[in-house]
């Protein structure tokens, strides 16, 4: 049987590497194509820059801010799009606030303090993930390879993005990803996106923040491969 074909976008502050433990944990039927997103400042550059990289036809899943990108690349191909999977992210635009609060961490990394600053930041956590250190190594090692000007160029994408929520209409397999520590995309955010979603499914990983790709990939994993074993039978 030939693999279904997936495309995993990575968050911000995060490479392709993010993935590499669920890629290894899917199954045969399930090809995984990771790519990294380069700093490009908007998201639709970054839908074009994936779609010329992409299969034909595909899976698709973002995370975080892979998840704006993905729903940018929907929005570009809905024809390619078998399904879409975000996972800790969600179709909004930025809130006044949440741009403001984007700006602040952009002049911050322009004046040298973004390294420390997102290497050091143990948020995206569990907090039974801080006893692990090999998992903090790995961590800082993705945030020093992914370096400010990706970051800033990142923030600047999710400052300008559109909503793009309407795109979720049931036309497309939709499934959302939360976990029970997430404290940037509310678990309840998602629950009632899930409502509004004709036809999506919700999976809730426990024993994860928002960094639920490097704290519990195996279970990310098996929720994709379902997911997709699912719609491939529909």
């Amino acid at each position: 049987m030939t693999p279904a074909e997936l495309v995993l976008l990575p968050g911000l502050n995060n490479t392709a590497a993010v993935f590499d433990d669920v890629k290894a944990a899917l199954p045969d039927t399930v090809r995984a194509h990771c790519p990294d997103l380069p700093a490009l400042e908007t998201v639709e550059e970054l839908a074009d820059r994936v779609l010329r990289e992409a299969p034909a036809r595909f899976w698709l899943g973002g995370f975080s801010f892979g998840g704006y990108v993905a729903m940018a690349v929907l929005d570009r191909a809905p024809e390619r799009i078998q399904g879409i999977a975000l996972i800790c992210s969600g179709p909004a635009a930025d809130t006044p606030a949440q741009a403001a609060k984007r700006q602040e961490a952009i002049a911050g990394a322009r004046q040298g303090g973004y390294l420390e600053t997102a290497a050091a930041s143990t948020a995206p956590f569990h907090p039974d993930s801080l006893a692990r250190p090999e998992l903090m190594a790995r961590r800082r090692t993705i945030v020093q390879a992914y370096g400010a000007q990706r970051y800033i160029a990142h923030c600047l994408a999710c400052i300008a993005r559109p909503d793009r929520a309407g795109l979720l209409d049931g036309r497309h397999p939709t499934l959302l990803v939360t976990t029970t520590h997430d404290r940037v995309v509310a678990p309840e955010n998602l629950q009632r996106l899930a409502a509004e979603v004709p036809g999506s499914r919700l999976e809730t990983v426990a024993g994860a923040g928002p960094l639920l790709p490097l704290e519990q990939p195996a279970a990310l994993a098996a929720v994709l491969a379902r997911w997709i074993a699912q719609g491939d039978a529909s």
